[in-house]
């Protein structure tokens, strides 16, 4: 069994934060306590969720529908990160790299 790699890792000024920290953040906020965000702010969360997991599906990674159910609940566990990288990996770089440039974009 591999270890889930850290999705957050302190760098001195904050935290570095992989892909799949992204995508527990962005779950946490469409789904946990709403007075956290606005509506806006949780319409585009759930826009760029949204566009991680239709990436990764379009990757191959076959357990999409598990894992946003599974962010929904909002139980971080070791296996909804491990399927968080799973889901990140299967996306690809490129296509992640293109969903954080286009939500920057829409400021």
């Amino acid at each position: 069994m591999t270890a889930t790699p850290s999705l957050f890792t302190p760098n001195g000024d904050g935290f570095d934060i992989q892909p799949a920290g992204v995508l527990l953040i962005l779950a946490d906020t469409v789904y946990n306590n709403p007075q956290d965000s606005s509506a806006t702010g949780r319409a585009r969360a759930k826009t760029m969720m949204d566009a991680i997991l239709s990436a990764a599906r379009a990757g191959g990674f076959k357990q999409g529908d598990i894992l946003a159910t599974m962010l929904a609940r909002g139980e971080v566990t070791h296996r909804l990160k491990d399927m968080a990288v799973a889901a990140c990996k299967a996306a690809g770089p490129d296509a992640i790299g293109r969903i954080f440039a286009s939500m920057r974009n829409k400021d």
